[in-house]
């Protein structure tokens, strides 16, 4: 383990939680340690609600020195075990930012109010428009011209915190939904790290 990597003292340590392949979650850690400066972040753990879940062992390849951890949360008699254990996880390594990358469970009302303003999520909208699932689809089938992504604070009602950053996303004549994911998907990758140099920079402040 590369103590200079996990726990540098002016970084403020962030913990990824991801449910899939984790496109964001790996595109976050490789921006943070290929990059010339630490720009203010430090991810010092993923948690995975899925054992199997792809990103653990992308993890585990892309950076072997950041602990990994996979706690079962797959319905919702496993949540209250699940955040018990990410507590755990948040205090040991002195975590001030979670980061929700493809985190597919919603955190109870309890666990967001007590890290209220410390819960970051990335959504695939213009928010408020087409909040929770399928919010690409139901943009496209909407047939509106414009729709994006937005970075925002986890609060107790879905997809409803202050917005921290947007990008929008133009929806062409000749796109499908495969070329319109793939267009959200690529801003997604742009402008996470970025929201989380501001917020680890004290550049954005709620409100």
């Amino acid at each position: 383990m590369t103590s200079n990597k996990i726990n540098p003292q002016d970084n403020k340590n962030c913990v990824i939680l991801a449910s899939g392949n984790g496109s964001n979650a790996l595109n976050i850690i490789n921006h943070f340690l290929t990059g010339k400066k630490s720009n203010g972040i430090n991810i010092v753990a993923v948690v995975s609600n899925v054992a199997a879940a792809p990103v653990i062992e992308k993890v585990k390849k892309t950076a072997p020195f950041i602990p990994v951890f996979a706690i079962p949360f797959n319905n919702l008699s496993e949540r209250d075990v699940f955040e018990s254990e990410l507590e755990k996880i948040i205090k040991n390594y002195g975590v001030e930012l979670i980061i929700l990358a493809g985190f597919m469970k919603v955190l109870s009302k309890e666990f967001v109010s007590k890290f209220s303003h410390k819960i970051i999520n990335i959504h695939p909208s213009l928010l408020p428009s087409f909040k929770g699932k399928d919010a690409i689809k139901k943009a496209y089938d909407y047939g509106v011209k414009y729709t994006g992504v937005t970075i925002h604070y986890v609060t107790e009602e879905v997809d409803s915190g202050p917005i921290i950053l947007q990008e929008v996303v133009k929806i062409d004549e000749g796109d499908t939904i495969e070329s319109l994911e793939a267009k959200i998907h690529n801003i997604e990758h742009e402008i996470y790290p970025v929201a989380l140099e501001l917020l680890a920079n004290k550049a954005y402040k709620a409100g």
